[in-house]
């Protein structure tokens, strides 16, 4: 008994198999894309935690992107935008992620953000765009920003320094002040 339902059951899908292709159905067997999806941009808010960070912005729009590249070979760009309500805009492209040891203007990024030594590293973004007034270095536009979020799930902090000269690391690097928000 077995046998003969398992024998049907062959025959079935041995006649699914044999069905004639449609010209419909060979169109159907490509990508149906003709445009890529638009970009969506999920962004969380902060509102400010010291004093530097609330005469920068008081309530801080922050959304992490990422552009799919045109040529096969190229890489994803993640993207930062740091929106605040009185104008500031800033846009930057990620470098990657460094150590908190890495020094800036002869200090520690750990000791300019005061994060926690167990803390492996921090994001470092490229600024393409910067806009609005105080911005986030009261000496000019950022040429960097480091940003960092705690590892531990649930902890709901940020700190943003951005950094005018070259990056960190480099000799000519200077840090602006340490911006400390908590997600509202």
């Amino acid at each position: 008994m077995k046998f003969r339902n398992a024998l049907i059951a062959l025959a079935l899908v041995a006649a699914g198999c044999n069905q004639p292709t449609t010209d419909q159905d060979a169109a159907n067997d490509g990508p149906q894309l003709d445009a890529p999806a638009p970009a969506s941009e999920p962004s969380r808010v902060y509102a400010a935690a010291n004093d530097a960070a609330r005469a920068v912005a008081a309530e801080l729009t922050v959304s992490v992107t990422q552009e799919l590249p045109d040529a096969a070979d190229a890489d994803v760009q993640e993207r930062l935008s740091l929106r605040g309500g009185n104008g500031l805009n800033v846009s930057a492209d990620v470098t990657g992620a460094i150590s908190p040891a890495t020094q800036v203007g002869g200090q520690t990024l750990r000791a300019l953000l005061a994060i926690p030594v167990e803390e492996p590293q921090v994001l470092v973004y490229r600024v393409t765009e910067a806009a609005g007034a105080p911005g986030l270095c009261s000496e000019g536009a950022p040429a960097y920003v480091v940003v960092w979020e705690p590892s531990a799930p649930g902890d709901g902090a940020m700190k943003v320094l951005g950094v005018t000269g070259g990056a960190p690391g480099a000799g000519d690097s200077r840090a602006c002040q340490m911006l400390e928000y908590r997600r509202s």
